[in-house]
């Protein structure tokens, strides 16, 4: 039995689906990233769930990704399903591609050379998806190669598209103009490929007006319960997960005891504390207590806020439970870190990172349990 546990609703992981599949029109599909293990949260049970929500194409990041997620798929029954890999492909790997079933990006010219040269040596079709940068500056045909897209050279014209996509770099922000100049850059630069399908989007940019959103749209953050921007107000989406923690033992401290590492909590008065299984090495991050700066993190115990005490350890954090009455501390067997009383958002904002980090920095060590499925 592990000390601490992730529940993840994969009820609302359908709900958010099928609302971000609502934002855009009926000729737009609305496929799902579930690269980096479903987003820190299980690739193989969220994306079964999706699939259940009418979900028929995924993205991964890396070939062995997909390969785990064909796997769990032919297991789960879930046929049909397109698997697309986005950092692309070595010229040795295609024929697990072709293996299992699987869609290479294309990234850049030299890529495509290969993926061409591969259908030829082996009179094998493997279908692929062309990457063009529209400013991102990340993966994608660059400026220096979108000479070779007006022609389909560097082996573009042997190979079936199945889509050519971009990749907002500003969506987050629906004010900045950036997210206009890439979208004219992509439909300037799609021309040639009027036939095979277009994506732009990510979870900010199904938000942006019905012009960005072309035939697919590839959301990810969103997915999992959390707008790209944490200071939306009033999301639309519902929360995913909730983390608790068990209470491994109560103490009383006397007023001018310390505790913690550095002694950084004092007693100001007699004091209770409950000391709950769960630190950074389970994505508990250090950066949610900080001496001086007052309450940050709120842990939910009892049905109770509490603040932390101390520094966040590697196995334990240590929480003031001095507000808690006897009755409640002897019910009280584990502590809420995350959830409706400390959104995702909320905990972000306070180790001044996003909701991405969070989740994909989750430990292996709190279980993961799946309600709804």
């Amino acid at each position: 039995m592990t000390s601490s546990r992730l529940h993840i609703d994969l009820q609302s992981v359908r709900y958010n689906y099928r609302l971000l599949d609502r934002q855009t029109g009926a000729d737009t599909r609305t496929a799902a990233a579930v690269k980096a293990n479903g987003y820190g949260l299980g690739m193989a049970a969220i994306s079964r769930a999706l699939y259940q929500a009418g979900c028929r194409m995924f993205f991964t990041a890396q070939l062995a990704e997909a390969v785990t997620l064909r796997a769990a798929f032919t297991r789960q029954g879930c046929d049909g399903a397109t698997i697309a890999v986005l950092e692309g492909f070595h010229q040795t790997e295609l024929p697990d591609y072709s293996a299992y079933q699987l869609t290479p990006v294309i990234n850049h010219s030299q890529q495509a050379e290969n993926l061409a040269a591969y259908q030829r040596q082996t009179q094998t079709a493997l279908p692929a998806i062309l990457h063009i940068d529209t400013g991102m500056n990340r993966l994608g045909y660059g400026r220096d190669n979108h000479n070779l897209l007006a022609d389909k050279d560097g082996g573009l014209q042997e190979i079936e598209l199945r889509l050519v996509m971009s990749h907002l770099a500003c969506s987050d922000d629906p004010a900045d103009d950036y997210n206009r100049y890439q979208l004219e850059q992509f439909t300037q630069l799609v021309q040639p490929f009027a036939d095979v399908p277009k994506s732009l989007c990510n979870s900010g940019g199904i938000f942006l007006p019905a012009d960005y959103h072309f035939q697919l749209t590839r959301p990810g953050i969103a997915l999992y319960g959390s707008m790209p921007d944490p200071k939306t107000p009033d999301s639309p989406l519902r929360p995913v997960l909730s983390w608790q923690a068990d209470i491994v033992q109560i103490r009383t401290l006397q007023t001018g005891e310390r505790a913690g590492y550095g002694g950084d909590f004092v007693a100001r008065t007699p004091t209770r504390l409950a000391i709950i299984a769960a630190g950074y090495a389970d994505g508990y991050d250090r950066a949610l207590y900080q001496p001086g700066r007052g309450q940050t993190a709120k842990v939910e115990i009892a049905g109770k806020i509490v603040p932390l005490a101390g520094r966040v350890s590697m196995d334990v954090v240590i929480a003031d439970v001095t507000s808690l009455t006897d009755a409640e501390l002897e019910r009280a067997d584990q502590a809420c870190l995350l959830g409706p009383h400390y959104s995702l958002a909320e905990m972000a904002t306070d180790t001044n990172t996003i909701s991405y980090e969070i989740l994909t920095g989750l430990g292996d060590r709190p279980a993961r349990l799946y309600d709804g499925a």
